[in-house]
């Protein structure tokens, strides 16, 4: 890169700044913040009252009351649109001198934004500090004037405000330190790559130069500049099932095409699901909500997406990133013997997003009403079943009172004993006279009650009552008294 000789300062400050660099090379990784799109110039229709700055994203000191505080002519500053630099990324500054990248404040349609502004001029002042009376210094403490916005560093190609503009916009790695905005070692780290694009051939970095190559050599610049160069897409549709409903537990697949390589994706499913690459994705990497793919060129790139939800209803996935391009930066200086600072815009994002989504049908946990009204039919089932038990009446033992009918064949059991006296009261004249011996029994030998042999004395018409074990038949001839006889 070239720069006029007009806007370098002498070697001695020069070298002062080269120290800056150096704390670059230690420190810890950090989430990358979501940008945000560049916004055009406020329209102002009131004058804001002095107030108290906020603090720039991943500040890891206290600044002075003074450095945060708007009113005067910084005030005036930033009433009229201009940024107003505040405090450096370390606490080593001194009020003249600010460690790179520099926290300032601005307003975006009446709200005070504050941002880190990084340097793209390496040898030159931040023309950050500020006075005693809050007005903007150089390093030799000359007044400077606001600090207004630029339309960008006039020493930079197309393809480095490409890379510088990626570079603010997304994390890189510098020796292992993942840059950023969230700490003072991931600011230092993006600040030197920033460096490293701007100031490559600036003697002053020579002893950089193998950093730098490490890190943003040819290869990855050029890279980046096809990144930037490309129509980025963003699509996401459902994969399986292309239609219809899944039943809970199932697996549903959506598909990812994107050529924002490199870039943090932000990707979010429905409550209650749980979201994983799947298939043969080895170029996608997912991370909390972060969907990283590697690649390069135009073409997109598909990454499946699982999904997976316990219950019954509507799920959604979906995914959102900003675009990079150059107009997300901001840019200002404070005069021409001060750095071109650069700051991702971080207000209006315009968002690029896609979504699909998919139904579960309810889980069987309905079906069990299914079987309650089963168990409340074997109740009335059974009720049904005591009434048939009523009539297994076998309590009819009564009809073991029917062998007693039985016990009419057993009456002739009892034989009649010859000779038995007759009584002695008048009886009917028989009809014939009595035999003076007995008649053969006219049927089959019946068995006694108690086992022994009986002997039967017959006739017509013969009604037999049964007392005891004795028994006395009425017949039509007279009555006979019938005697049990064991053989």
């Amino acid at each position: 890169m070239t720069v006029s000789g007009s806007r370098r300062r002498p070697l001695v400050l020069r070298l002062s700044l080269t120290a800056a660099i150096a704390v670059t090379v230690a420190g810890s990784s950090v989430a990358f913040a979501s940008p945000a799109v560049s916004a055009p110039m406020p329209v102002r229709t009131a004058a804001a009252p002095a107030f108290t700055a906020g603090l720039c994203e991943g500040t890891e000191y206290t600044p002075s009351e003074q450095m945060l505080d708007i009113s005067g002519i910084r005030l005036d500053h930033y009433n009229d649109g201009n940024i107003v630099p505040m405090y450096g990324t370390t606490d080593r500054g001194t009020s003249a001198a600010v460690d790179a990248p520099v926290c300032g404040v601005r307003d975006v349609d009446g709200i005070a934004k504050s941002e880190w502004m990084y340097c793209t001029d390496f040898d030159l002042d931040p023309c950050a500090g500020v006075d005693e009376n809050g007005l903007p210094v150089d390093k030799h403490n000359d007044e400077m004037g606001a600090t207004v916005p630029s339309s960008g560093n006039p020493d930079l190609s197309a393809d480095d405000l490409a890379v510088i503009s990626w570079l603010l916009q997304n994390p890189a790695k510098l020796d292992g330190v993942v840059s950023g905005n969230g700490s003072e070692d991931a600011r230092s780290a993006r600040q030197t790559l920033v460096w490293c694009v701007s100031d490559y051939d600036n003697p002053l970095m020579a002893d950089f130069k193998s950093l730098c190559d490490r890190n943003i050599g040819d290869d990855e610049r050029a890279r980046i500049v096809e990144i930037m160069n490309v129509t980025q897409t963003l699509d996401l549709v459902r994969k399986t099932p292309a239609t219809g409903t899944l039943k809970a537990g199932e697996t549903a697949v959506f598909t990812l095409n994107t050529n924002m390589y490199r870039k943090p994706i932000n990707v979010q499913s429905s409550a209650g699901t749980e979201l994983t690459v799947c298939g043969d994705n080895a170029k996608a990497t997912l991370s909390a909500n972060q969907l990283t793919v590697d690649g390069r060129g135009d073409a997109p790139t598909a990454v499946d997406l699982c999904l997976t939800a316990a219950d019954g209803g509507d799920y959604s996935v979906t995914a959102s990133v900003i675009p990079d391009s150059v107009e997300n930066l901001h840019w200002n200086t404070a005069g021409a013997q001060c750095q071109v600072f650069a700051s991702f815009d971080t207000v209006r994002p315009a968002l690029m997003n896609a979504s699909a989504s998919v139904g579960y049908a309810a889980a069987p946990t309905t079906t069990p009403a299914t079987t309650t009204p089963a168990t409340t039919t074997p109740a009335t089932t059974t009720s049904a079943t005591t009434t048939p038990a009523t009539p297994v009446v076998p309590i009819v033992p009564i009809v073991p009172i029917v062998p007693i009918v039985p016990i009419v064949p057993i009456v002739p059991v009892v034989p009649v004993v010859p000779g038995a006296p007759v009584p002695s009261q008048p009886v009917a004249t028989p009809a014939a006279p009595a035999p003076s011996a007995p008649k053969q029994a006219t049927g089959p030998r019946p068995v006694a009650i108690d086992g022994g042999a009986a002997e039967q004395n017959s006739g017509r018409n013969v009604a037999v009552a049964v007392t005891g074990l004795g028994l006395v038949g009425m017949a039509a001839a007279g009555a006979v008294a019938l005697r049990r006889k064991r053989s």
